[in-house]
């Protein structure tokens, strides 16, 4: 039973804020840290952040970086990650594209994008033909057994409910973005949005209330 969970978004080897937030999280009483994904191409060094979300039991995802990298794809991007150390690479191979967990307020699913779609970009105010354009929402939306989904990939955190499903989206630690990192608690049904930036690490930015999913119609 997941009821706190501590989540972090997009970390794109930023090492050394990645450990901060995990000492933090260490103080507020969770039950499991998440991890949407993009573990590498970034400015820091891939195999200690990978070492260090595996040594420190984070459950992560699978990016569109991780699939890129462990393919080869998209290798002339700024800071692409270019080889990292076997264990590394055994760690990549390892995660999975969704993971699931039971919530005292319903089952919750982790990924990166929408579902299984690591590119599917939705934002607070897509709307429209945007949002028909992403057949993965739709597919959870109706999916009985899914009520709240976690995810990445935009850098850009939200609450946002859809009928049939609550979407929470964690942000980054991404220093190229607004750092942040984010507690959801599944009791409370609130969602603690805490600064990840080094002078302000563990300072509550915003708290607001995590709604049940609207009825679909």
């Amino acid at each position: 039973m997941l009821a706190r969970a501590g989540v972090v978004g997009d970390v794109h080897c930023e090492s050394e804020t990645l450990g901060r937030v995990l000492d933090a999280f260490e103080t507020m009483g969770i039950d499991a840290v998440l991890c949407v994904g993009d573990l590498v191409d970034g400015p820091g060094d891939a195999d200690a952040t990978l070492a260090m979300l595996e040594a420190r039991n984070v459950q992560c995802v699978a990016g569109n970086h991780e699939r890129w990298l462990l393919t080869g794809e998209h290798r002339n991007l700024e800071r692409a990650t270019q080889t990292v150390n076997e264990a590394s690479r055994a760690f990549l191979k390892s995660l999975p594209r969704e993971r699931r967990y039971v919530t005292p307020a319903g089952k919750a699913l982790l990924c990166h994008g929408v579902g299984t779609d690591d590119e599917a970009w939705l934002l607070p105010d897509t709307r429209g033909y945007a949002l028909q354009d992403i057949p993965t929402l739709r597919e959870l939306m109706l999916d009985d057994d899914v009520r709240f989904m976690i995810g990445g990939h935009t850098h850009e955190r939200m609450v946002r409910v859809f009928p049939g499903l609550t979407v929470i989206n964690a942000g980054t630690i991404c220093r190229e973005n607004e750092q942040t990192f984010t507690l959801v608690d599944f009791t409370a049904m609130r969602v603690e949005v805490y600064s990840a930036a080094e002078p302000t690490t563990g300072k509550l930015i915003e708290a607001t209330a995590l709604p049940m999913p609207d009825p679909v119609e």
